[in-house]
């Protein structure tokens, strides 16, 4: 599905709001974006200042939003674990992209002197950035020793008409494309794509690991391959159907730093070399997708994707050696974990030395090329009667049954960025011998009696 269809459908759905007065593009903008999804609604800015496309924000909110743009039934991944299972599967069973001649997104395409970044209405979100930002543009960049192309989410902070920033955190396969390239000398073309079907911003947010390609995975999620095109002036393939795309050669000589609101709602900053644009192109009539930064619903969801990959990794890691562990849950709700994730592990254990060896070796696993712990603020071992994916209960068992100093875990941080990262383990847990005294009360039957079955006439 193109982008623009799924927008088409949630005004179709009456969830999208349209606003027609002149609005500031720097921080104007920004703030109606966030009243916007706090309504649970979509927006399309019709008239920007300084900029002749409309934007539109507000559009991947949610789990029913994701449905709808992978053209599935809304309630597709209301259970449990419906999301993780129903991406496994694409994984598993990938759907390699069409490759064609042309694109909507070549509709138009602009080169040298005519090319002007101030064109395109990225917005300054916060007090503190540094530049303004294209939020929701997907990144592509190939991988000099396989030649697979990468795709991910970057923040692009625009430093003048003709240079931007794909700015790689230390996580990034990006990053270390930049590092293959650096030694090696070699010219390094990437893309930037603005715009895209919803299943390719689903993939680009999970992570992948490296050798699976995010296209053709967003190909089966989608159920249809992506059609792709090649570049003016590279030879990157991006989505022919894209609404805008930004080709661009790397500088590995000349690094910027940049600082933007982040999803934990704190400022982040990182630095990553300068790319001089060779080519915008986009569609005849382009709509300019904007992410609402820092601690804001699109953006927070986009990265709760990460989670799929963390929660497949460390179940398989945790199998053979702790078969009693029962099911885990990633959450990276800003509100509860800040710039970081927290692990939820249920566990029908067998000692009460299980909850510190699971926490320990959670932590001392790698993600990737880069220790685990790097993305964890807390892991939280709970018994099987806690669900784990409601906060309140998680709360609960922590206040309940947390009875021993030694069932508080403070771990060292190792990665060098100070204390301010330091990990926790929380053992919470009813200790083995006192399983009876701290069992919930619970009314026998109670599944069968349904209170509206009680409501009915007779």
């Amino acid at each position: 599905m193109e982008f623009r269809a799924l927008v088409a459908l949630l005004e179709s759905h009456g969830e999208l709001l349209t606003v027609r007065r002149e609005v500031d593009r720097n921080y104007e903008l920004p703030a109606l974006l966030a009243q916007a999804e706090s309504r649970e609604k979509a927006v399309r800015f019709e008239n920007v200042s300084g900029s002749d496309y409309p934007v539109v924000g507000g559009v991947l909110t949610s789990l029913r939003r994701w449905a709808m743009g992978l053209g599935l039934p809304l309630a597709s991944f209301d259970e449990p674990n419906a999301l993780d299972n129903y991406v496994a599967g694409a994984v598993a069973s990938p759907l390699p992209a069409n490759v064609t001649d042309g694109g909507a997104v070549a509709e138009v395409v602009i080169r040298g002197g005519d090319i002007d970044t101030g064109k395109l209405p990225a917005p300054l979100f916060f007090s503190g950035d540094s530049h303004p930002f294209i939020s929701a543009g997907l990144g592509f960049a190939r991988d000099p020793s396989s030649g697979q192309q990468n795709v991910g989410f970057y923040r692009v902070p625009v430093i003048d008409r003709r240079r931007i920033s794909l700015s790689a955190g230390p996580t990034s396969h990006l990053r270390v494309i930049y590092k293959a390239h650096g030694e090696s000398g070699k010219k390094l073309q990437v893309a930037l794509a603005v715009g895209v079907p919803p299943a390719l911003q689903i993939a680009a947010a999970a992570d992948l690991p490296a050798g699976i390609s995010d296209v053709d995975v967003a190909g089966a999620l989608q159920r249809k391959p992506l059609e792709m095109v090649r570049c003016q002036t590279s030879d990157i393939m991006v989505p022919a159907d894209a609404e805008f795309v930004l080709e661009a050669t790397v500088n590995l000589d000349d690094w910027v730093d940049n600082v933007m609101g982040e999803f934990g709602d704190q400022y982040g900053k990182t630095n990553s070399p300068t790319a001089m644009i060779d080519a915008i192109t986009h569609r005849r009539d382009p709509m300019f997708h904007v992410i609402m930064a820092g601690m804001n619903r699109e953006h927070n969801f986009l990265g709760r994707m990460l989670g799929y990959h963390l929660r497949a990794g460390i179940l398989d890691n945790l199998g053979e050696p702790f078969p009693t562990v029962r099911d885990l849950c990633i959450d990276m709700t800003p509100q509860r974990t800040g710039m970081r994730a927290q692990v939820i592990v249920s566990v029908d254990k067998e000692s009460d030395d299980e909850p510190r060896a699971i926490i320990d070796a959670i932590y001392a696993m790698q993600f990737g090329r880069f220790p685990l712990s790097m993305l964890m603020y807390r892991i939280v071992v709970v018994d099987q009667d806690v669900d784990i994916r409601d906060h309140r209960e998680i709360d609960w068992a922590i206040a309940s049954r947390m009875n021993s100093a030694q069932q508080f875990l403070v771990y060292e941080d190792k990665t060098g960025r100070g204390a301010a990262v330091t990990r926790l383990g929380y053992d919470a847990t009813a200790p083995i011998g006192l399983r009876d005294a701290l069992r919930r009360p619970d009314i026998p039957g109670e599944e069968q009696y349904r209170l509206d079955d009680y409501l009915l006439d007779d």
